[in-house]
């Protein structure tokens, strides 16, 4: 009888645990399988939108390569490069696709365009390839507009990513714009100095150059005292 009551008891503490309990355990176990199969939804989007989107991407390249070739195919690459930025914003392809939109504006000039379009990638919060990227082509698009603290701005990001030659000599170039030859010159050599340490070294002929003029010109002035 003992048994038979405990385990009657032991019905009924589950009954009233049920009771008191029971809907908020379904609801518990509802929500979970809702977060579930939405995650699963969720992550088949963002696999169908990142198809798309590199589909798209690929066709922008081949538009680009026409454009690059020939100078054809400029409002096929313009239209596919805004869909992607318009579509794709948080995806490394709407972002990369805005590199290629002020591209376009700076070869016909339209440095507002390109700098609008370069400021919209970094506020995607992009990876830091991306994020590189954009930062030397401001400080570009500044240089040509001689807003040279605002190119040296972003240049100053720039020495810890696969960037730092690069901007190493752009600042060569705004120091030697700026008529200050030394210091130039001090860039210039650190410029080269960061190429010839990347993995796939290149020969900068342009680089070079600089460096031998501003060398000799040093050389000269010094003589001269």
């Amino acid at each position: 009888m003992e048994t038979y009551r405990t385990e009657e008891e032991q019905v009924e503490a589950i009954k009233r645990w049920w009771r008191e309990n029971g809907k908020s355990t379904v609801f518990g176990i509802a929500l979970a399988l809702a977060i579930v199969f939405g995650w699963k939804g969720w992550q088949g989007h963002q696999q169908t939108q990142a198809g798309e989107a590199s589909a798209m991407f690929d066709d922008l390249l081949i538009a680009d390569a026409a454009v690059q070739r020939d100078g054809s195919s400029l409002a096929t690459a313009q239209h596919l490069a805004n869909t992607l930025t318009d579509q794709f914003s948080g995806l490394s392809y709407g972002q990369f696709a805005a590199l290629f939109k002020a591209k376009y504006a700076v070869k016909s000039s339209d440095y507002e365009t390109a700098i609008t379009e370069l400021e919209w990638v970094l506020a995607q919060r992009p990876s830091a390839q991306i994020k590189a990227q954009a930062e030397i082509r401001l400080a570009q698009v500044f240089y040509a507009q001689k807003e040279y603290d605002k190119a040296l701005a972003y240049l100053s990001k720039l020495a810890s990513t696969g960037y730092a030659a690069e901007a190493a000599e752009l600042e060569g170039d705004v120091a030697f714009a700026q008529k200050d030859n030394a210091a130039a010159l001090a860039a210039y050599q650190r410029a080269r100095s960061l190429a010839r340490q990347q993995e796939a070294p290149v020969n900068n002929a342009m680089l070079e150059l600089k460096i031998n003029d501003l060398s000799a010109a040093q050389v000269a002035v010094e003589g001269a005292k």
